[in-house]
């Protein structure tokens, strides 16, 4: 099985070379931990190597990541503008305010554009920021359920894409996901966490599952650094 590099600095060796290409993983931890400088970083790196990526915002402004990213010294404005990096607000589909549309039938028009999206720009490189939006309300968990296993069998089968999917974990929770079924559609699970350590609080990740490769199931420290991003430190 072909691997990518993720970009992420001293990341590639808990999967023994990269991430397995053509799958869909998650990306979990609660607020703060670096869910989306992570995956912006994993499409940072495939811009600079001359890839198409694109990145989905359902719940931030595409303005503010733009922003987020120039405060961390990376520049899309280049990718914007030659075409190479799209980034796309769906937040739309999901508001409240919106004229009632059969969920069924929202889930498949979701779906059906992210795949346009890829396909139609030849994208190598997505991230989808988070999976599952918020803004669903608790009697319509049914069909989240439905849209993530929808979208990410969809992403999996029908493009070339590598995929991360970011996911909102609730503070001091041990779950991995925030519907509970994102962890078993995705082939795998990258987990960041906040934990105590010497009386301060630290950044970490690991690899809980991830499937056509072998791991290393040793949580690290992370720093986050300017220009560089995301660097892997000591195992914990």
């Amino acid at each position: 099985m072909e691997k990518i590099n993720s970009g992420i600095e001293g990341f590639d060796k808990l999967s023994y070379g990269g991430l397995p290409e053509g799958r869909a993983y998650l990306v979990s931890g609660e607020p703060g931990t670096g869910k989306t400088i992570f995956s912006m970083q994993y499409l940072v790196h495939g811009l600079n190597n001359g890839e198409k990526a694109i990145y989905i915002s359902i719940d931030e402004k595409p303005e503010h990541v733009i922003k987020d990213c120039e405060a961390l010294g990376w520049d899309l404005h280049h990718f914007l503008e030659n075409g190479q990096l799209q980034i796309i607000d769906i937040t739309n589909y999901f508001s409240s305010t919106n004229a009632p549309i059969k969920h069924s039938k929202k889930i498949t028009h979701v779906v059906e554009d992210i795949l346009g999206y890829v396909n139609t720009t030849g994208a190598t490189r997505l991230a989808i920021d988070p999976i599952s939006p918020l803004i669903f309300s608790d009697s319509e968990y049914t069909d989240v359920i439905e849209y993530i296993r929808h979208l990410i069998f969809a992403l999996e089968d029908n493009t070339k894409c590598t995929t991360l999917l970011t996911s909102y974990v609730p503070v001091g929770s041990d779950k991995v996901s925030s519907m509970g079924i994102e962890e078993f559609a995705a082939s795998g699970i990258i987990v960041l966490r906040l934990v105590r350590s010497n009386n301060k609080r630290i950044r970490t990740v690991g690899i809980r599952k991830m499937r056509g490769t072998r791991i290393d199931l040793t949580e690290y420290s992370f720093e986050i650094l300017p220009s560089r991003g995301i660097v892997l430190r000591q195992p914990i």
